[in-house]
């Protein structure tokens, strides 16, 4: 009956331990998300590539450290804070294309490894933007390939969907810049920001730390 226990015991350690090895095989899965927004291109380039933004807008983005204050440009890093899917951690992500005011990606990277990329492209629809958002991360190992489709995923859908939601509602109470080169005159109508409830519960410290980027 022991060793009949310690064998079970011994599988299941063995497959947790698997479960957590890295897959042979590279697994990417897109989270895309489109909508317009009520402000040119140019005036949604600045506000959505500035991450000190963010957090006011992405339900996972609890605070960023780094280059904050403006639109971040090619080779430009930052950390961020997150709480995705229930997952708590640090990203660190460098720019790795910027076409301003239509285009715009950063990759993500966690412990040293390549963690997700994240995608901008902007059209101008009428006196607004189509924005899309391309949220792309990969499968680490068995175990979240498993619980991905079930527990995993659907989160991270709902949470982007709130994220870009809660982007239109914070320039519907903007007014278009007339020119694109108006983004300095433009931004600072988002008075009504600060009357937006930030999407995620953010430390004292961390709120801190990006107001002084």
């Amino acid at each position: 009956m022991k060793r009949a226990f310690l064998f079970v015991l011994g599988v299941v350690a063995a497959l947790a331990l698997l479960s957590l090895l890295p897959l042979p095989f590279e697994r990417k899965v897109h989270v895309v998300n489109t909508l317009v927004l009520n402000a040119p291109p140019q005036v949604v380039y600045d506000y959505a590539t500035t991450p000190a933004h963010w957090p006011k807008w992405h339900p996972a983005s609890l605070a960023v450290q780094g280059a904050t204050d403006h639109p971040l440009t090619v080779g430009e890093k930052v950390a961020e804070e997150f709480r995705l899917a229930g997952r708590h951690g640090i990203i660190h992500w460098k720019v790795v294309e910027a076409k301003p005011p239509f285009e715009w990606r950063i990759e993500g990277e966690m412990n040293r490894r390549a963690s997700g990329e994240v995608r901008y492209t902007l059209t101008p629809e009428g006196t607004g933007t189509r924005f899309k958002r391309d949220f792309i991360y990969r499968t680490p190992n068995l175990l979240f390939l498993m619980l991905d489709p079930i527990f995993i995923g659907p989160r991270i859908r709902a949470e982007s969907a709130q994220g870009v939601k809660q982007l239109a509602q914070i320039f519907e109470t903007k007014t278009p810049a007339t020119s694109a080169t108006s983004t300095t005159s433009a931004l600072p109508t988002i008075s009504a920001i600060s009357a937006i409830p930030a999407s995620a519960s953010i430390p004292a410290a961390a709120t801190r730390s990006a107001r002084a980027q």
